[in-house]
């Protein structure tokens, strides 16, 4: 999206980006509006030297003055039409800081690039510059410093990025680190994420608290919860588990004392929780992938929530094993390791030349989950008449359900290995893994492999089980080796998750 960058003042005041496509190419060029040009023109006639930026303050002061609450009752009749006459001015004006923030943003969100173009950005950026006088309420003319162009640039990204943040649960999803994530949940999506987890009423209740007091002890401005979200110091730590013991304390809940170790844990798994919570979401496929809604409780349903699915299990285990080498090894890293679409197609991209992009990879989960719904359905009504599934209702019914169960069954695949591994390891080599599990005041998961530095016994067996574990992991599925090295960060979350159910 190529444009010459225009010079003089006419040109600025009175012309637009039009973007056509022509035999198949998306070609752009300004497209002048005469009615702009004649005005624009009679004005710089009376006032020859007066410069660009006097005209965009111009035009803005205008806005910003006929668009207040006290003075509505101006823009009538010939005030309307200058009002109109002086936002198109000024949005003609703005078209440049349109094109550099989609650019910028563009470059910005290279991870969906597959999804929205850059003429996608622009329009989006074109959407606020019609409303200037709202994107510059809190525009200080005082201060001289300032160029209006530069502020519409900042203010154009923030308005992009909002919007793709508010469509787009894949962008969303990746804003924020993990202390930043549960910065921006709400006790709702958290209660339903723990759940989710299949926590007891209790422990849904004490994992809750520790959120809230986290929140309350640890404060971040919320423009600054982003990827770079710092995490919170030893003595923040203590601070909020010393603040959690007084709630629980002022509430007459019997959970035990928590110290800074236990009070990362139970954040810990919030964050896990929050963003299985939020993957389960995010579902991006390019026809609808959500289950019908229906408030109706099945008996399968209840079989499912009371874990009498020893008989499911079973189904399950032949169903997914007679299922094509490339439908395991992609449910296994999305369901197991947690991977996103994007991610796999970048993991699997060399061994599959078909999956190179995430649309391609959510294609084909749709088709193999359809799949497996409807040979788990087929294969259920032969061995369990009694509760049969009749109809399509019924098989997308138990969709959610069957989702979950097969994350599980992913999951246990991979403790498999980890159990595996750690027969391999001595006693005192055990020991040493669960001591700094133990003694550190940041989890496993929070470590970068790379950032390990192999100076003692412990840190060296740690370091050791993560990448036993991810070459494990690279044999089994037939990866290149070494590509799992860029997951790390995910990977060590299953190793920690791991490690603490082994306390």
């Amino acid at each position: 999206m190529l444009v010459k960058k225009r010079k003089n003042i006419i040109d600025k005041f009175s012309s637009f980006i039009c973007i056509t496509i022509d035999n198949h190419q998306i070609r752009s060029h300004w497209k002048v509006d005469s009615k702009l040009e004649k005005n624009i023109q009679s004005k710089v006639k009376l006032d020859p030297e007066a410069k660009e930026s006097f005209w965009a303050q111009y035009f803005l002061k205008m806005l910003l003055v006929q668009s207040s609450t006290d003075n509505q009752n101006l823009v009538k009749n010939n005030s309307q039409s200058s009002f109109y006459t002086a936002k198109k001015h000024f949005s003609a004006y703005l078209q440049e800081a349109c094109l550099k923030a989609a650019k910028d943003i563009h470059s910005e969100f290279k991870y969906i690039k597959y999804k929205y173009s850059l003429e996608e950005y622009f329009q989006i950026a074109n959407i606020a510059a019609s409303s200037p006088s709202k994107l510059f309420k809190s525009f200080n003319f005082e201060r001289h410093q300032i160029n209006i162009e530069a502020y519409a640039i900042t203010a154009f990204k923030r308005f992009i990025r909002n919007q793709i943040y508010r469509q787009d649960l894949e962008a969303r999803r990746t804003r924020f680190s993990n202390y930043g994530l549960l910065k921006d949940l709400n006790a709702r999506e958290l209660t339903e994420a723990l759940q989710a987890q299949s926590f007891t009423a209790q422990k849904v209740v004490s994992h809750r608290l520790a959120w809230q007091c986290f929140c309350e002890m640890f404060q971040i401005k919320v423009n600054h919860l982003n990827s770079r979200t710092r995490s919170p110091s030893q003595t923040e730590l203590l601070a909020i588990a010393n603040y959690y013991n007084q709630r629980c304390n002022q509430l007459h809940l019997s959970n035990p004392l928590a110290t800074d170790i236990e009070m990362v844990k139970m954040l810990s798994t919030c964050i896990r929780a929050a963003k299985n919570y939020r993957h389960k979401q995010y579902l991006y496929f390019e026809e609808n992938y959500y289950a019908i809604p229906d408030s109706t409780i099945s008996e399968w349903d209840v079989m499912i929530k009371q874990e009498e699915c020893q008989g499911i299990e079973i189904i399950l285990d032949k169903m997914f094993n007679n299922m094509p080498e490339q439908c395991q090894i992609l449910f296994n890293l999305w369901q197991g390791l947690n991977l996103t679409q994007t991610e796999i197609a970048n993991l699997v991209k060399h061994k599959y030349p078909q999956l190179q992009k995430q649309y391609q990879v959510a294609r084909q989960l749709k088709k193999y989950s359809r799949k497996m719904l409807e040979e788990f359905a087929l294969e259920w009504n032969q061995t369990n008449p009694e509760i049969s599934l009749n109809d399509e209702k019924d098989i997308e019914r138990i969709k959610s359900a069957l989702d979950n169960c097969l994350q599980q069954y992913c999951q246990t695949r991979f403790v498999s290995i980890l159990n595996k591994i750690w027969e391999r390891f001595s006693y005192d080599e055990r020991q040493n893994i669960l001591n700094s599990f133990n003694d550190t005041n940041r989890l496993l998961g929070e470590l970068e492999a790379d950032s390990l530095e192999k100076n003692n016994d412990s840190q060296a067996v740690n370091y050791q089980l993560l990448e036993t574990f991810k070459e494990d992991i690279e044999t089994t599925m037939y990866l290149k080796k070494g590509t799992l090295s860029v997951f790390n960060y995910k990977i060590a979350d299953v190793v920690n998750e791991w490690i603490q159910s082994k306390q």
